[in-house]
Formats: C-alpha cells, sequence, structure tokens
C-alpha cells in the first residue's frame, strides 16, 4: 500500500486516536495529581479542551469517510436506485457548499485582528490555533465529501452503461 493511499484510509483515524489518547492521560494525570497528589495541574483542563476541540473536528471529518453521519433515510428509501444516487449526488453538493462556506468563513474569522491577537488564559497559546481546528476539520470534510461524490457519480455513469 503506498503512502498516499495509508494516509487517505487512515489520516483521521490515526490523528484522532493519538488525541484521544492524549485526552485520556490527561484527564487521568490530572485526576490522580487532585486526589492523591492533592495538587491540580492548572494548565491540564485547558489542554485537554484544545485537544478535544480538534478531536471532534477530525471526528466529523472521519465520519464523512466511514459514511457514518446521521442520516433521515425515508425519503430516500422510498426512491429506485437511480434516484437515490441522484439525491445522494444533490445531498453532497449542498454539504459540500456548506462546508465551504464554513472554511472560509472560519478563516476569515481567525485573520481578525482581536481573534489572532488573543491566547489562551493558562497555556498562552494563540487562539487561533484553537479556532483553525474548524476550517481543518470542515477543509478534511470537504475532501470526504468530494471522494463520496466522485464515487455516486461513477455509479450513476455505470448504471447507465
Amino acid at each position: 500500500m503506498s503512502f498516499l493511499r495509508w494516509i487517505d484510509l487512515n489520516a483521521e483515524k490515526a490523528l484522532a486516536s493519538l488525541l484521544l489518547g492524549a485526552i485520556v492521560l490527561l484527564i487521568f494525570g490530572n485526576v490522580f495529581m487532585r486526589y492523591v497528589m492533592n495538587a491540580s495541574l492548572s494548565w491540564g483542563e485547558e489542554l485537554t479542551l484544545w485537544l478535544f476541540v480538534w478531536f471532534v473536528w477530525l471526528g466529523v471529518s472521519y465520519a464523512f469517510h466511514t459514511g457514518d453521519h446521521v442520516r433521515i433515510t425515508v425519503l430516500r428509501d422510498v426512491l429506485g436506485e437511480r434516484a437515490r444516487l441522484i439525491a445522494d449526488v444533490v445531498i453532497s453538493l449542498l454539504v459540500l457548499g456548506f462546508l465551504v462556506v464554513l472554511t472560509i468563513e472560519c478563516v476569515k474569522l481567525i485573520r481578525m485582528p482581536f481573534v489572532a491577537s488573543q491566547t489562551s488564559v493558562v497555556l498562552g497559546l494563540p487562539i487561533p490555533i484553537l479556532y483553525a481546528s474548524a476550517p481543518v476539520g470542515a477543509g478534511l470534510s470537504a475532501i470526504r465529501v468530494i471522494q463520496h461524490l466522485i464515487r455516486t457519480l461513477r455509479h450513476i455513469a455505470d448504471i447507465k452503461a
């Protein structure tokens, strides 16, 4: 398996797994420090929050990759195969449009001077790093939606042939 193929199949899963592992370790460490050592990690909760936000956005992309987002399929299920595929194309285009707008607006927000100059309270990290999770996650999600769209269009073409 080529490196790019591995990235395509596993990027979000690997990164989300690392983030989740770090979150668990941080929470465990903070609980241990608080209840056993009688001292809390002042930065632990903030870092956990940051990692969790990134984890969620990567999870959104991973769910698009695996097709595991919640769907309302009552109308879709009564359609024939071709109509179902066309509905999938329309829905994918609408979702893709939303993700592109979300990415653009998030980047605009991050570039605003009052956001770009902010730092986190405890860690002192630039807030744009936290906010960047949204356009990165939406951008990765858009790639996954495009991949799904291409597969669906190929399937429609196969039905015609």
